[in-house]
């Protein structure tokens, strides 16, 4: 007898998120923006007057009135600040939060309720269709539910699903494949009708609701001592979009550009969707002014430190963070060095690999440390410059032998604390099922519940290594039923069905029976109720 399934949403959550995995840290390709518009070119002659670095203050207009600001560099050995650290420091919980809590903590009930009324209301101002949805939030979780197990059961197209020869049951038995289709036709996240929604200027308006809510979530995490900032794409071949973006020597080079502000292990802390260039210099630049706007949600004067590539650095921008007591690190372009003259790069390599050339500005406030290895990199920063030097293992294609190369303590820095955005990056290409639409915000939809589920992953390991006693890793991935299903004492019904299967409380009896919500089998014996499998491993002992 065939019994049909019901999905519930807790069921599979920690499956999923035993699935997640740590992703790539390093991303050696430069950035290449089309967007980037060139800060002025220092002149590159005879240093300019010497100027005194102010002192911390919420502003520094008056030290900074443009790209035409000098620097004085001089050839002298950096004297760290006291950069210890003030911030708050991340405690674990006392009792960890289940995996379903954790991603809560992202996608919050509230955030489904206004995708419900959303949707529904949607649904009755199309013109072709005229019919509501009438969906509830249980069916749009489930919905999310299904779109997490396709990322993990990846097949060619949406009806491959629900089709004899390739059908997931986990997928096509919680929901037919027409409704599934009309709800991915009918999701929506802000009312067209209501002309306050769209702000002049705003070209996600009509995601801009589930943004807000999602990034609300994002700010509630404890920020870590060292963030990254760099940008992420949202891969989208489509033409009917205002935001769409070209990126070359991306993975997916048309998409949706974000830029995003992670913490070194990997944690979203905040984000900016980026809806193309204004065509306006600013003092800073467009990579800059990222910056400065992703660090706001950065509490002042408490010595956070913030890594960047060479799309946002540059000595005006590292002289303002300065000033709100956030120390930066990033590489550097060469048409940003500010007037500081350094070797070139001929002169680097003949001098071999691990040779180096570092300046500090006059007044101690930053260091430009320029770094031969395979090539020449340039780096600025505010807190770090060459010393204490370290061994760097390289391979020497001439010498066909390994070889220990002096590296800069800024090097370093940078390639420990940079990559946390390319790991949430990684985590997500895992496991992301590319569900195609004609709406080009849905995959920003999409893309938010990728980012929720590699978050509550990614903070539930803190977590558990901030814990005295963590758990153990499991050497592979198991699939079962997550006690906050097994011990909620909701809709736990008993049923038969076709098949036997072994009891999993006392694993000698089969039985036909099993609990139609956790799909576990459980024999019914004398003085023991049905489906015992709901107690706890404390119950068992008594």
């Amino acid at each position: 007898m065939n019994r049909e399934k019901r999905w519930d949403w807790d069921k599979h959550s920690q499956f999923i998120l035993d699935m997640i995995q740590n992703g790539d840290e390093n991303e050696d390709d430069p950035v290449e923006d089309p967007d980037y518009t060139p800060l002025n070119q220092e002149s590159k002659g005879e240093v300019s007057q010497p100027r005194e670095v102010p002192q911390p203050s919420t502003s520094t207009k008056k030290h900074l009135t443009g790209q035409e600001n000098k620097f004085s560099w001089r050839k002298k050995p950096f004297e760290a600040p006291d950069c210890t650290f003030k911030g708050e420091s991340v405690t674990p919980p006392d009792e960890l939060p289940t995996p379903l809590q954790y991603f809560r903590r992202f996608i919050t009930e509230e955030m489904i309720e206004s995708l419900m009324e959303q949707t529904n209301l949607y649904s009755v101002q199309t013109t072709d269709t005229l019919k509501n949805v009438n969906t509830t939030v249980k069916e749009l979780e489930i919905l999310i539910g299904m779109y997490l197990r396709m990322g993990l059961c990846q097949l060619p197209g949406n009806r491959t699903y629900w089709e004899n020869n390739t059908r997931c049951a986990m997928v096509a038995d919680n929901m037919s494949r027409n409704r599934f289709q009309t709800l991915l036709a009918s999701l929506h996240f802000a009312d067209n009708t209501d002309s306050s929604n769209r702000q002049e200027g705003d070209k996600c308006w009509k995601i801009r609701p589930w943004l807000d809510m999602f990034r609300k979530q994002c700010l509630e995490i404890t920020p870590e001592e060292y963030n990254s900032i760099d940008e992420q794409m949202v891969s989208f071949r489509g033409t009917r979009s205002p935001i769409r973006q070209y990126v070359k020597s991306k993975p997916h080079p048309w998409g949706f550009k974000i830029w995003a502000r992670c913490t070194s292990t990997g944690i979203l802390c905040d984000f900016q969707v980026y809806e193309g260039g204004t065509g306006k210099r600013t003092t800073f630049g467009m990579g800059g002014d990222v910056v400065l706007k992703l660090c706001e949600t950065l509490p002042p004067g408490q010595n956070y430190k913030v890594f960047a590539d060479n799309l946002f650095s540059s000595a005006p921008l590292v002289l303002e963070l300065l000033q709100r007591q956030i120390f930066y690190t990033g590489t550097l372009r060469s048409n940003r060095l500010s007037g500081c003259q350094l070797e070139d790069d001929k002169s680097l390599a003949k001098r071999g690999r691990g040779s180096f050339d570092a300046r500090v500005e006059k007044e101690g406030s930053m260091a430009i440390v320029k770094w031969h290895d395979n090539r020449s990199v340039t780096l600025i920063s505010s807190h770090t410059a060459v010393e204490p030097q370290d061994k760097a293992h390289r391979w020497s294609k001439q010498e066909k032998a390994f070889l220990d190369v002096n590296r800069p303590h800024i090097v370093k820095e940078y390639n420990t604390f940079m990559g946390g955005v390319d790991l949430i990056d990684g985590c997500i290409a895992r496991y992301k099922y590319n569900m195609r639409s004609r709406r080009w915000y849905i995959y920003l939809f999409w893309h938010s519940i990728m980012l929720a589920l590699v978050n509550a992953w990614l903070t539930y390991r803190r977590d558990c290594n901030k814990t005295p006693s963590p758990p153990a890793p499991p050497k592979r991935v198991r699939v079962g039923v997550p006690d906050d299903v097994r011990l909620d004492q909701v809709a736990h019904w008993p049923v038969k069905c076709a098949k036997r299967g072994r009891c999993k409380i006392c694993k000698t009896n089969a039985t036909t029976t099993v609990c139609e919500k956790c799909d576990v089998a459980a024999a019914v014996v004398k003085k023991r109720a049905a489906l015992q499998h709901q107690q706890t491993a404390e119950d068992k002992t008594q």
